[in-house]
């Protein structure tokens, strides 16, 4: 087995050569290890040893106590003059797990036991990385087999792994979904019989699963395992009781990882032939919108509440809102029968396709109208293609020109500052958008302050 030569694995081998000449046993364990046999690039590497947590922390000038309690640390070592942060955990066995999470108690024991308490066989093998070794991979649960024969297994018996740690439960289909791996019927039916576990698990954790499990080009299969274990009864009810066996989210989220007939290039052209269209990224927030769209009619504050429960950053919070909002946007024009011709002089449709998440939306809305084409009309199909298009020829500039109309135009003109000036500005944005003059513009402003009517604000506007 090679390693790559890369400066974190050069960095991990120089951990393992220093701790074996100090008379210590050392491999690379874990998932770097199952990437190197797949033939995949780990992003990082992981050293297991039979050095205590205060052996290393002598042994190493710099280190990182993050878990000494388990005996994990990190060494920091410079290669290649860049700082790399190497894993380093002693092997151990753990007691019993009363939290469905993390060991009462761990015992310092040799390599052969701790990798027995290790979840599934793909992560049970060592390796050998040192020159000279040549890549000898150890494997004492049958992990390369498993690999071989496409099966995901938990070791030992399924039950005690998943009782020990539920989110493991989540990490099965997550590493089956990405690996294209079959799994074993005694690891699914254990996984089936133990869901209710999963309502032990922080909603933090779930969150890092889905961020893993929802990526192209695996959504999909993940999503039909997730209805299949019947891991999402425990964790939304209410999704599948919108979208029983998540058939049409399993169709949606495929849709959004091949992205064959929505691709949209450069050209304006679109390529309809399966295999001729590339992967396209997945961003987080466009899969968690994508994975719960069904429930759209059922609660217009779920992305709030997604967020929230999720524990999802400031920011992804936005992004989940926005896409949400606009997808919901141009749903209700097509439910309506409601499309205005695909022009760059729209001035709604400038706001709405000017704002970042807008073609993220507009994937979510072809995903579905064209893999679960029930109630979508053809010209939906092909006036969402054509927003995308509009929206990658347009040049930014022209939706976010320099305005012809200013909040201190208006108060040199002798209009107090008041509510009105919003409606006022977007009323001049709006004859500017469509091709009016800076004179026209200011005639609508003005008209806007002067009128009697209330003013409402547009609430396409970002």
């Amino acid at each position: 087995m090679v390693v790559p030569d890369s400066l974190d694995a050069r960095a991990s081998i120089e951990v393992i050569t220093a701790l074996r000449a100090a008379g210590f046993s050392a491999f690379l364990v874990g998932g770097c290890v199952r990437d190197l046999v797949l033939g995949l690039e780990p992003k990082d590497y992981d050293v297991a040893t039979n050095a205590r947590p205060d052996e290393v922390l002598a042994l190493f000038d710099r280190v990182i106590e993050v878990g000494v309690a388990f005996g994990v640390v990190r060494v920091l070592r410079r290669c290649g003059g860049e700082l790399q942060e190497i894993e380093v955990a002693t092997y151990r066995a753990d007691g019993a797990y009363i939290d469905g999470r993390r060991p009462t108690e761990v015992r310092f024991t040799d390599a052969r036991e701790d990798v027995l308490r290790r979840d599934f066989s793909l992560n049970g093998l060592l390796l050998d990385p040192v020159p000279g070794a040549g890549g000898r991979v150890i494997d004492w649960v049958g992990g390369i087999a498993d690999l071989e024969q496409g099966h995901l297994r938990a070791i030992g018996q399924p039950a005690e792994r998943f009782s020990e740690d539920a989110l493991r439960l989540l990490r099965a289909v997550r590493f089956a979904a990405r690996f294209g791996l079959h799994i074993e019927r005694h690891t699914a039916a254990a996984i089936t019989e133990l869901r209710s576990g999963l309502g032990q698990i922080s909603r933090e954790r779930v969150h890092v699963e889905l961020v893993g499990m929802l990526r192209a080009p695996h959504a999909g299969e993940a999503v039909r395992l997730l209805a299949r274990l019947r891991l999402v009864e425990a964790l939304w009810p209410s999704l599948l009781e919108r979208d029983p066996g998540l058939l049409r989210t399993e169709r949606r989220m495929r849709a959004l990882c091949d992205g064959v007939h929505w691709a949209v290039h450069e050209d304006g052209g679109q390529r309809e032939q399966p295999g001729l269209s590339p992967v396209i990224d997945l961003p987080f927030p466009l899969a968690l919108a994508g994975f719960m769209w069904s429930l759209r009619l059922a609660d217009s504050s779920l992305p709030d509440e997604v967020a929230a429960s999720l524990r999802l950053s400031l920011a992804q919070s936005k992004r989940l809102r926005t896409i949400w909002t606009i997808a919901s946007q141009l749903l209700h024009s097509l439910v309506a029968g409601r499309l205005p011709a695909v022009r760059a002089d729209d001035a709604r449709l400038a706001r709405l396709l000017r704002q970042p998440e807008a073609d993220a939306a507009l994937r979510l809305l072809l995903a579905e109208a064209d893999n679960v084409p029930e109630g979508w009309p053809h010209s939906a199909r092909t006036w969402l293609r054509a927003l995308r298009r509009l929206r990658l020829k347009t040049p930014a500039a022209q939706w976010r020109p320099k305005p012809f109309v200013t909040g201190s135009a208006l108060k040199a003109l002798g209009f107090a500052p008041s509510a009105r000036f919003r409606p006022a500005l977007q009323a001049a944005e709006t004859v500017q958008l469509e091709g009016g003059s800076a004179a026209e513009a200011l005639a609508a402003a003005t008209a806007c302050l002067t009128s009697d009517d209330e003013a409402t604000a547009d609430l396409s506007a970002p």
